[in-house]
Order: C-alpha cells, then structure tokens, then sequence
C-alpha cells in the first residue's frame, strides 16, 4: 500500500511516500514545497504543489493521501481536498486534518499527555491515542499568539533591531548576518508583502544562531516561558503528564524548554525536529 504524508506548516512542506509491504521495512521517498498553510496559499498553489510530488516520485499514485496542516481546519478543509482531488486519481481516499493532530499522533502512538508544535507558528493540546480525542489550546496566529514561534522570536528581533533596542554588539552581529534592514522594508514586508509569519520567522534564527549571547538567551527563555504560560498551562497539566514537541523552533531550543519544564515542575517527553520520522514508523 502507497501512503503519502504530507506535514505542511507555514513555511514548507514535508511529503513522505511511504509504500509499506507485509514483512518489509518500509520505502520512503521524501520530497519538500513550500508551505501550504490555506490561510495564505491558494487552491491552485496546492494542486500545483501536489503534482510536483507526484512528478518527483516517478508519477506514483498513492492510495491514501494524508494532508497535516497548519491553518487547516473548518471550511479551509474542504478547499485543501478540493485542490488536491484536482491532481489524484477518483481512487485515492484523500484525509485532511490539522498540523496539531499530525504532531500529537506522532508524538503518542499510544497513552496520552500534551503535544505542541514550536515552529514558524505555535501551539498546544492534550491528546489521548485511546480514543483520539485532541483538546486544543488556541494558538491565535502570529499577530495575537503564536508565543515563542520563530514569527513570534523574529518579530521581536526585528523590532528590537529597528526600534534600538540591541545592545550595540548584537545590532553588528544582526547586520553581519542580514545587512541593514530600515523600518521601510519591514514595513512593506509585514503589512504588505506575502506571507509576514514567513518573514518574520526568518530573523527567529539569530537567536539560535548566536545563543551564547545573553540577549539572545533571554529571549529565548522569555518566548518559551510564554508559551508555557499562555498555552501549556492553560490545559491545566500535572507535574508526571509528559508535554512533547515537534518543530525546528523546538529542536534548536529544546535545553530552554527543559530549562523552562524544570522551573515550573513539569515533565518534557519526546523533541523531534519533524513529526514524518515517527510517523512513517510508528
């Protein structure tokens, strides 16, 4: 049987065909577009996205598409299978579901706990694999949440940067690293341009970039102590429940989020990168 899975957050998308025998290990193609939030892409951004997987895989049919994505939810849904039942075949059972229940199901195959995505965008939920149910805290995007997501790191890196608020040594460091950026280029960017969570997210790998800085570290630790307490704590989670992560922002900054676990008295699970990895063996 050919499954293809496509994890799609704000910034790119990862699709796995994964074709599974009886007996033998898995065969795993992997082949990565932009992301696919539709929130922001268009139906034919999508379709067109799914036919260059489908031409990358040696034009594969798969029997089952599941699409995870970012934004997709409600009547965003029905527009993402639409797109995608224009490129694969009237055979093809094609589900559609959101980026959180990807991460929850690959972060608990089994027993329950709360599952978060720490990436361009963020969020959290409890989930419980017994009986699939997923209880979401709402993330409110990257202009009214989104806490400690790379859009959420970057927006307050910039913003530090052009309203001087680095000490001088990390101004050096963030035009050695993106030259000079002037208020009428943000500006035109985030208010105008397409995709700002994109954009601002791109300035969130500084933080990482020059972790050994101390305003870096602080904010860092500010932006994951946000999410904890605007989103984690939220769902009301006891000292043992195990809190997982999925996502680059999570991966890269996962000795802040145990940092921050330990502070508050709780138990931090799984950090993985991509949710694919434990999904194509789980």
């Amino acid at each position: 049987m050919n499954i293809l899975i496509a994890d799609s957050g704000s910034t790119k998308t990862t699709w796995a065909l994964v074709d599974k025998q009886v007996g033998q290990p898995a065969f795993v193609q992997l082949v990565q577009t932009q992301g696919l939030n539709p929130l922001y892409a268009s139906s034919d951004a999508i379709a067109q996205a799914a036919r260059t997987v489908v031409e990358q895989t040696g034009d594969r049919y798969p029997d089952l598409v599941q699409f995870y994505g970012s934004g997709c939810s409600g009547e965003r849904i029905a527009l993402v299978e639409g797109a995608l039942r224009r490129v694969f075949t009237p055979q093809t059972r094609i589900e559609v579901a959101s980026d959180l229940l990807c991460a929850c199901r690959a972060l608990f195959p089994t027993g329950a706990g709360i599952g978060c995505i720490l990436g361009t965008g963020a969020i959290a939920a409890r989930y419980d694999a017994a009986s699939g149910e997923m209880n979401a805290a709402s993330s409110l995007g990257y202009i009214l949440g989104d806490e400690g997501s790379g859009a959420w790191l970057g927006r307050q890196v910039l913003a530090d940067y052009l309203k001087e608020q680095m000490p001088q040594r990390v101004r050096t460091l963030f035009e050695a690293d993106y030259g000079t950026v002037t208020a009428e280029q943000a500006i035109q960017r985030v208010y105008r341009g397409e995709f700002p969570n994109r954009y601002l997210a791109t300035f969130a790998s500084f933080v990482g970039r020059h972790f050994d800085v101390s305003y870096c570290q602080k904010l860092a630790y500010d932006g994951i102590d946000a999410f904890f307490v605007r989103n984690i704590l939220r769902l009301q989670p006891s000292p043992t429940e195990p809190i997982s992560f999925v996502g680059s922002v999570a991966f890269h900054l996962q000795v802040t989020i145990r940092t921050v676990a330990l502070m508050r008295d709780l138990t931090i699970g799984k950090i993985v990168q991509n949710p694919l990895e434990l999904l194509i063996n789980n």
